[in-house]
């Protein structure tokens, strides 16, 4: 064997280096996530553009027939052959700011600087989860639009009637012969047929086809009709506390810059019991949560600024408040942990006990300090993940992906999304 192959390599990637639950140190992630469903079912942080929802019946009308086909061996389905085309003409035919708010138009202008077309190759990876159809799928499930093997459903049909009489595509979803609408859904149907069997977007670029699609469905572009259909979507629900907050939301719209903190707040005025106690748990359990979050994250910053980026013991109880909050951090927790309960939610409460319990006792700096590292190294040996922490010699030291933290955080901005804030700006969206 050559002395070259005996010499130790890189793989393609450093598994020790990535795939970590960068964002999520103190596992507390899950249980904030299970509270906002409480909230706001069928809505996610990441969205943006409700007009998305309208998107996905289109295309779902149109392509109904090819329904269980699929191209590059059973990777790609044809709501992501559609959503190729739809991104590929925004980005062709931009508009005035157009592609704002579009998921993938980076990866598209870069493909159309280069050259090519979009395809499994050259768009998103996971556009089934980071693509429009995937980050509103939740939505339009929620709403009816889409069942849950995404085939339209029943409000699929009122929902792209509005877009048919905004935009004066009449016979789209009866596939009225000769009609624009018809011409529009076959030419769809058609170009989604030929994208399969050559795995890429397969559209003229120059074609009427991708310019309709880019006047029709840009994100911000919704006219009155579909607006007004969206919009009673997002108020009337199977879902009486989301009900009740969006009714708050339309008759008092929140301030732009809003943060989820002073949202919750407001709505908890008027609020019912069942809602008040969801918007109660939100509070509480974020004010622990953020906290506990922040104060690590504050160890990061620490340990980096010390020579060598490596700390003591001693060092590591000079991290920027921690003593101040150590007396005060039980409290937080316990109130969270109890208006976690009140939601009458018994795994909830269980889950949310699991993740904060280790802080609800009285604590000094040191057992603060204990608890947090305890609790990061539980959560990565849970997730078959290695620490962010290494040890040397008794002292710490943050491994090198984890440097990039700072001390700068501010408690009043909640470390996990509620989705009031995107609730908020959905419904301003379809005014």
């Amino acid at each position: 064997m050559a002395l070259l192959d005996q010499l130790p390599r890189l793989s393609a990637y450093d598994p020790g280096a990535v795939g970590e639950g960068g964002l999520d140190p103190l596992g507390l992630a899950a249980v904030a996530d299970r509270i906002a469903d409480k909230l706001a079912p069928g809505v996610r942080a990441r969205m943006s553009h409700p007009r998305f929802v309208t998107v996905s019946a289109i295309g779902a009308i149109a392509y109904q027939a090819l329904h269980d086909l699929t191209a590059d061996e059973g990777k790609t389905t044809v709501d992501i052959v559609f959503e190729w085309m739809v991104v590929e003409a925004i980005v062709r035919y931009p508009g005035n700011g157009r592609p704002e708010g579009l998921p993938g138009n980076q990866k598209a202008s870069r493909a159309k600087a280069a050259g090519m077309r979009l395809s499994r190759r050259t768009y998103l990876s996971g556009p089934r989860v980071f693509g429009f159809t995937g980050v509103y799928r939740p939505l339009s499930r929620d709403t009816r639009v889409l069942s849950l093997d995404d085939m339209p459903a029943q409000n699929a049909l009122r929902l792209v009637k509005a877009w048919e009489r905004d935009f004066k595509f009449d016979g789209y979803v009866d596939g009225v012969p000769g009609s624009a609408g018809g011409r529009l859904r076959k030419d769809i149907a058609d170009a989604c047929a030929r994208s399969l069997e050559k795995a890429e977007c397969t559209c003229p670029p120059t074609g009427q086809l991708l310019r309709n699609l880019s006047e029709c469905l840009a994100p911000r572009e919704a006219r009155s009709n579909e607006r007004r259909v969206l919009r009673d979507l997002l108020l009337v629900s199977d879902h009486e506390i989301r009900n009740e907050l969006a009714a708050q939301l339309e008759e008092t719209p929140s301030a732009a810059q809003a943060s989820q903190h002073d949202l919750a707040q407001s709505l908890l005025a008027k609020a019912s019991t069942p809602t008040r106690k969801a918007l109660q748990a939100a509070i509480d359990y974020e004010e622990a949560a953020t906290t506990l979050d922040n104060t690590f994250r504050r160890f990061l910053a620490h340990t980096v600024q010390q020579h060598g980026a490596v700390i003591t013991q001693a060092q590591a109880l000079a991290t920027p408040g921690l003593a101040t909050l150590a007396p005060k951090i039980g409290g937080l927790v316990r109130k969270a942990i109890d208006s976690v309960a009140e939601l009458g939610d018994d795994m909830l409460a269980h889950d949310a006990e699991h993740g904060l319990g280790v802080f609800q006792d009285k604590l000094s700096a040191q057992t603060f300090f204990d608890a947090l590292i305890a609790r990061h190294e539980q959560v990565q040996t849970t997730k078959g993940k290695l620490s962010w922490l290494d040890q040397i010699d008794g002292d710490w030291t943050v491994r090198s992906p984890y440097r990039n933290q700072t001390e700068e955080l501010d408690d009043e901005i909640w470390a996990h999304p509620m989705r009031l804030v995107t609730l908020a700006s959905l419904l301003a969206k379809t005014a």
